[in-house]
Order: C-alpha cells, then sequence, then structure tokens
C-alpha cells in the first residue's frame, strides 16, 4: 500500500513540474534554487599503537573521513613521557615527535579526506609500555 502511495506522489509531484515547465516556456524564463546542507562529519579509525618497554618500532595504519574543506588535525594522546624517553610519530610521511606532556598534534591535514593512511613510531628508552590513541577535531 504504501509504493501506491509513494508512486503517487511522485506522479503528482512529476505532473507539478511539467506543468510549470510549459507555462515556464510561454511567460519566458523561469528558475529555482536547490540548496543542501550536509552536516560535517569527521572520524578516524586505528586500532592502539603500543611500544614496548626500551628501544623499537611499531607500524599500522589508519582510516580517516572528514567532509569539511577547512581541514582537521589529529591528535595523539599517551602517558607523559620521561625525560630520557623519545617517541617518533610517522603520520602519512609527517613526523612529529611526541611531547612529554601526553597530548601531541601528528597531523594538521587541509581539505575533505577518506581513506588509508601508514603510520608508525620509533621509540628510544621507554621505561614503561606506552599505549597511543588518535582522534580528530576540525579547525
Amino acid at each position: 500500500m504504501q509504493n501506491v502511495r509513494l508512486y503517487g506522489a511522485v506522479a503528482l509531484v512529476s505532473m507539478a513540474f511539467a506543468g510549470s515547465t510549459a507555462m515556464a516556456a510561454e511567460s519566458g524564463k523561469s528558475s529555482f534554487d536547490v540548496r543542501v546542507t550536509v552536516p560535517e562529519y569527521c572520524e578516524v579509525n586505528a586500532s592502539t599503537l603500543m611500544a614496548s618497554e626500551g628501544n623499537g618500532f611499531a607500524s599500522g595504519s589508519i582510516f580517516e573521513s572528514c567532509n569539511t574543506q577547512e581541514g582537521f588535525q589529529v591528535i595523539a594522546s599517551h602517558r607523559p613521557l620521561e625525560a630520557n624517553e623519545a617517541v617518533a610519530f610517522n603520520y602519512a610521511g609527517s613526523l612529529t615527535y611526541l611531547r612529554d606532556d601526553g597530548w601531541s598534534q601528528v597531523a594538521n591535514r587541509t581539505g575533505a579526506k577518506f581513506g588509508m593512511k601508514p603510520i608508525s613510531i620509533r621509540y628510544s628508552a621507554l621505561t614503561t609500555p606506552l599505549a597511543i590513541n588518535l582522534t580528530i577535531t576540525t579547525l
């Protein structure tokens, strides 16, 4: 029953546009605007990168999706680093050294993006294991 109503509504709308087209031709020019507002949506999906004690390397990938033209930042959160610990984070070819306080911007992306990107960390002198979580914020 709903399909019949839907087809009837489509037919009614089609006849209305057909009628207005004929009327537009008789009276001259006619135009209309169609505007759509698409909500801003951004997400980053990655497994937590884990670094063990000592020195080493870990890699993975991240799925990024953001439809804003203004761009976005990817932030790494982790435990505070000790004075002698160092972690280099590579996000799709952009290298950043993680800050001691546990919050580091690892990517500043411009424009809308969608797809998988490689990520990796190279670490040295870790006294305890380190977990790195990634989040996204719009600009």
